[in-house]
């Protein structure tokens, strides 16, 4: 393990970021705002100057509303889509600068450097794992990701892709090493478990209220079919309602009318309205969004209060459910990457 601040060579460093640098080209990786800062003040020094984003973050939402258009970001495939709809069904403001979207398992070459980009498991959505190489080195950087979770598949192939890559060294961050108490579950399976043991336990007088993420939809999708199971419908805004129809159309959603006279009606494809009347008939029948006061959150959401300003920028909504390593993680992780040179960032 090692500081924040370290040079690996004299292409790499480590600079509460990672950090890639040679000729006049610079790629900074998940930067933090200071560090970003401090090579924007050399920004004049680099003919390419790249942000290559590998998870969802408010810090990384940061830098995509507030950098200056010279600088290019690339970012998967499955974030480009996931801001893409969150600014269509007007959940997030708008970004001028979304940059590009660097390509699954085939390398980018970026000046002097080749990124290959993996699909990795964050518990978030749209993470990245990368190998970076230059004609010497090869670095390896996975900011978090779920050792032994519901996506190993991914895990497993980027893991495989860097045991084979002779890696100079592996690059992830502290929150790997930080042991988080926890009482709520961290594999998705047990989210959902939990989730539904709640809707079990109460016999609501009212509809069962929750505060639910439109960040990771494919959990958002799971929360819906966990109702589906117990013969409950999770009621959402008209905006997260038609949000979750665009990446799974398939999905039977309902969506929240002020109303008093609209009907259980067919809004589009397997989208219906559903009123106050309705909500008030049969109270036990709905699983109802409401950031007021919910009985249940989503886990990706530390701290509710953040949602009632109706900000789903806030810090508070990226909150991962990964498992830190311990010792005995930490010696598979080496093993499986054939190297014993992991350091924190």
């Amino acid at each position: 393990m090692t500081d924040t601040d370290k040079k690996i060579n004299n292409s790499f460093s480590l600079n509460k970021s990672l950090v890639a640098q040679k000729d006049n080209t610079c790629i900074l990786f998940d930067p933090a705002v200071s560090t970003f800062k401090k090579f924007s003040v050399f920004q004049d020094d680099f003919v390419l100057q790249v942000v290559i984003l590998t998870q969802l973050s408010e810090n990384n939402l940061q830098l995509l509303y507030s950098a200056p258009s010279k600088v290019l970001f690339y970012m998967s495939q499955e974030l480009f889509l996931l801001l893409q709809k969150m600014q269509r069904f007007g959940l997030v403001p708008k970004i001028t600068n979304m940059g590009k979207i660097i390509p699954y398992d085939f390398p980018q070459k970026i000046g002097p450097f080749k990124v290959t980009a993996y699909k990795n498991d964050d518990s978030l959505y749209g993470s990245l794992a990368l190998v970076i190489r230059d004609t010497q080195t090869a670095i390896g950087y996975v900011n978090a990701f779920v050792l032994y979770g519901g996506h190993k598949k991914r895990t497993k192939k980027w893991l495989k892709k860097m045991a084979g890559s002779n890696l100079t060294a592996f690059i992830t961050s502290s929150t790997m090493f930080t042991d988080k108490s926890a009482q709520l579950p961290k594999s998705e399976n047990g989210i959902q478990k939990y989730f539904s043991k709640q809707l079990k336990s109460i016999q609501p007088t009212e509809p069962f209220k929750v505060l639910l993420s439109p960040w990771n939809p494919e959990r958002l999708h799971r929360f819906n079919e966990t109702c589906t199971e117990l013969n409950k419908k999770l009621v959402l805004p008209v905006s997260i309602a038609e949000f979750l129809h665009f990446f799974f159309p398939d999905d039977t959603i309902y969506c929240y009318s002020t109303s008093e006279t609209v009907q259980e009606q067919e809004v589009q494809n397997k989208m219906h309205y559903i009123s106050e009347r309705q909500l008030k008939e049969r109270p036990s029948d709905f699983v109802l969004q409401d950031d007021a006061n919910p009985l249940f959150v989503d886990p990706s959401i530390q701290n509710s209060q953040a949602c009632q300003k109706k900000s789903w920028l806030n810090k508070s909504n990226f909150n991962r459910t990964i498992e830190p390593l311990d010792e005995k993680m930490l010696a598979d992780l080496e093993n499986r990457l054939n190297t014993t040179n992991i350091l924190q960032c």
